[in-house]
Order: C-alpha cells, then sequence, then structure tokens
C-alpha cells in the first residue's frame, strides 16, 4: 500500500489525498467518517481533504442526508492525468523554447565519462531534423549505426568521415586515411565530432581511462567544427584519385607532414 501512496504521491496528491482516494476506491459510496476510519487520516483533517479531491476530480458528492462519497474510476482517473501531462509538457516545451530561442547565450558544456557522451550524441542523432555531419572511428560508428538509420529514415542528410571502415554504411563516407592513425589514435585517444542541423555539435576524446567531450551552439565552435570535417571531406576526396603521388611525395597519409607539426 505504501508503495500506490507514493506513487500517487508522485502525481501531485498529498499523503492524505491519496489515502482518502484509496479509501473511496476499496468502499464506493461512504461518509466522511467511514473515509476517515479506514484511510487513517484524522477525523479533523477529512472534510478539507475531501474537498481537495473533490477539487480535483477524483470524487463526487452523492445525496445531502447523509452526505456520502463516491471516487471517480480509476481508468478515467490516470487517462485524465495523462492527457493533462501530455497538455503541459507540450505547452511548457513549446514556451520554454521560445523564451530560450529570444535569449540565447552560447555557452560550452564540459562533460566527462563515456556513457555522458554517447547519450548526448544519440540524443542529437534523435533530434536532427535536417542533416547530421560527423567525424569518428568505426567503432563508434558501429555503436551508433541503429541511432543514425533511424534519422536517415527520417529524412536526415547523413554525411560522414569515418576512421576505418564499416560493414553497414548510410549515407555519404569518406574514409580517412589510417596509416599510422591508430598510433596517433593510441596516444591522443579516439576522436569524434558531431554536427546537427548547423545548430549544435558535440566534439568528444576517448581514450583507456579518460573520456571528455564539449556540447555547445557556440557559431564560432561549430564553424571550426564544420571545417574540421570539410577539410577531411577534401582530403579524403584528394586521396582517392592521387593516393599514390601523394604517398611518395609526402609518405604515406603525408607521415612527412605530420611528423613536422605532431598534433595528431
Amino acid at each position: 500500500m505504501k508503495n500506490l501512496i507514493d506513487r500517487l504521491i508522485n502525481i501531485g496528491l498529498s499523503t492524505y489525498e491519496a489515502k482518502a482516494y484509496i479509501a473511496l476506491i476499496q468502499s464506493p459510496n461512504i461518509s466522511a467518517y467511514e473515509i476517515s476510519k479506514i484511510s487513517g487520516v484524522p477525523q479533523s483533517k477529512i472534510y478539507e481533504i475531501i474537498k481537495k479531491i473533490i477539487q480535483k476530480g477524483l470524487a463526487i458528492v452523492n445525496g445531502t442526508n447523509p452526505v456520502k462519497y463516491t471516487a471517480l474510476p480509476v481508468d478515467e482517473f490516470l487517462d485524465r492525468y495523462r492527457a493533462n501531462v501530455d497538455e503541459s509538457i507540450t505547452y511548457i516545451k513549446n514556451n520554454l523554447k521560445t523564451i530560450s530561442e529570444e535569449n540565447h547565450v552560447d555557452y560550452i558544456w564540459h562533460f566527462e565519462g563515456k556513457d555522458k557522451i554517447n547519450n548526448k550524441i544519440k540524443s542529437i542523432i534523435k533530434e536532427a531534423e535536417k542533416s547530421l555531419y560527423f567525424e569518428m572511428w568505426r567503432s563508434e560508428y558501429d555503436l551508433f549505426y541503429e541511432d543514425i538509420l533511424k534519422a536517415k529514415k527520417r529524412g536526415v542528410d547523413i554525411v560522414t568521415v569515418m576512421y576505418g571502415k564499416s560493414e553497414n554504411e548510410i549515407g555519404k563516407v569518406y574514409h580517412h586515411e589510417m596509416e599510422g592513425m591508430e598510433i596517433d589514435a593510441n596516444k591522443h585517444g579516439r576522436w569524434i565530432t558531431a554536427v546537427a542541423d548547423e545548430k549544435e555539435c558535440v566534439f568528444g576524446i576517448f581514450k583507456v581511462e579518460q573520456n571528455y567531450a564539449v556540447w555547445t551552439q557556440n557559431k564560432s565552435f561549430m564553424l571550426l567544427a564544420e571545417a574540421f570535417i570539410t577539410h577531411d571531406i577534401l582530403i579524403a576526396e584528394i586521396y582517392s584519385k592521387y593516393k599514390g603521388l601523394l604517398d611518395r611525395e609526402f609518405g604515406p597519409n603525408m607521415k612527412k607532414i605530420r611528423e613536422k607539426i605532431d598534433i595528431g
């Protein structure tokens, strides 16, 4: 019974209101005195509590001499509660979003932990309406595959720069040259960039013992993330056509240049 009372409290009833409502469900068409006796609500408070549950539409009055009370059927109560909650959620979401857009402040959210990072990426994939641009390693791509597939089925444009190759690829995929990249990943961590609808992005690093990321809607950061992905798309396309020439001139995956700058 305690669990049931706790759940009723969770949806807006007080402890006494929950106990009185349960008493009415157990014994329909009873007096205030009987409700008090069954529920344990003090007689000094029972009329106040009954008035409140009537105002909430949980009970009705039957007769006048003596006055008795009957509970609203459980299914009707829960259906009405669900409808009210759904309407409230929709209203709050739409109006808070309007306020947020009117008073938009760019900020960068830092967070750590692989689960938190993955959940945030899954969230922006789920909310994407027009486009998703990624730069990620095959292991992360395979992890998010089902989420990306659902986005594609919604009509979202998918573009990915991938480190490695996956058996299942969605949308347009550009494969980054992999010569020496595992060494860089072991040293610096596997990186991931995700940009949704050109309005929010996540950049993260996955290491063995530490995983961290940033999320933002900052326009400058967004431009940086988009430029990063676009740059690697250009390199991937150039490599697909001139790999032999580039390898001879600069070494596999431009090793000679990367050794000079040593920034991953």
